[in-house]
């Protein structure tokens, strides 16, 4: 027999997590403009002084963009026999992966720290820490976006053009700066309480490209082994701006179904953490 006050509970709680996700909403929208200059203090902050300016925050990302493309692109690429079916070189192919992974990696390299970083906002408590997460999400897009328009403008002049597919790519960075804002409001508010979890995500987000196929074909990976692209979360991430950017089609269906359902899953649960943690946050850092 079911149990009324169970699913009573379980319908309050869904409820009351709904409404968790509209006040964030709520509270981010109506501190716009307090964002926006905590995103332009989050990219000058590091290049006060510097000759360049705010240039260097860009041109960083496009250099390292720029050493795989010659690297896996140039030297190894010239040596790997792709077949008629691949829809482009394979320097359209590594950019398709590599780019999101890169934006993936300084988004864990972010989360850690954010509230430590900025004790002082926090312990204000009339501060909405909200925005400190929106914030360095929408920061850390802004840095890799160059690249983002090199890899689509390298794949339409010379990896075989863009296809209509390419339109649902605003979609797909939906649902990533989703994804992000889910693992960073998990990991900053756990980080102050369990410092280790800085050098576990370091250590993470190190070794982690390497098994996700933005570098390679997953089919150039050992069958014993090829399990590890799938029970890692950010091959998923891959997928799906490949299909669009690369491929021109939705060539890995169920990649697009896991992760819609992990950005969801990544936002709910980082934020019913967060909602938790919050009061005790000025009280650790």
């Amino acid at each position: 027999m079911n149990d009324p006050l169970v699913r009573t509970s379980t319908t309050n709680s869904g409820a009351d997590l709904i409404g968790q996700a509209v006040n964030f909403v709520s509270v981010s929208m109506k501190n716009w403009a307090l964002m926006k200059e905590m995103v332009a203090r989050d990219l000058k902050g590091g290049v006060a002084g510097h000759g360049f300016g705010v240039l260097w925050i860009f041109i960083q990302p496009l250099v390292v963009v720029s050493t795989y493309m010659l690297i896996f692109g140039v030297v190894i690429g010239s040596k790997i026999a792709v077949t008629s079916t691949f829809p482009g070189d394979y320097i359209s192919y590594i950019m398709a992966g590599l780019v999101p992974w890169l934006v993936m990696a300084n988004a864990l390299s972010r989360a850690p720290t954010i509230f430590m970083a900025n004790a002082n906002l926090v312990k204000q408590v009339v501060f909405p820490v909200e925005i400190l997460l929106v914030a360095n999400v929408i920061a850390c897009f802004l840095v890799f976006a160059p690249c983002l328009v090199l890899m689509l403008a390298y794949k339409l002049a010379f990896g075989g053009g863009l296809s209509p597919a390419v339109l649902l790519l605003p979609v797909i960075v939906g649902m990533h700066m989703i994804f992000c804002l889910g693992l960073m409001m998990l990991l900053s508010v756990i980080t102050p309480f369990i410092r280790d979890i800085k050098e576990f995500v370091t250590i993470y987000a190190a070794v982690s490209m390497y098994f996700t196929p933005a570098i390679y074909l997953p089919d150039w990976v050992p069958v014993a082994i090829r399990p590890i692209l799938y029970l890692n979360p950010f091959s998923y991430v891959v997928w799906v701006y490949q299909d669009v950017i690369f491929f021109g089609r939705i060539e890995h269906g169920f990649a697009w179904a896991v992760f819609a359902a992990m950005s969801a899953a990544a936002f709910l649960g980082g934020l019913a953490v967060f909602r938790r943690v919050k009061p005790f946050l000025g009280n650790v850092i």
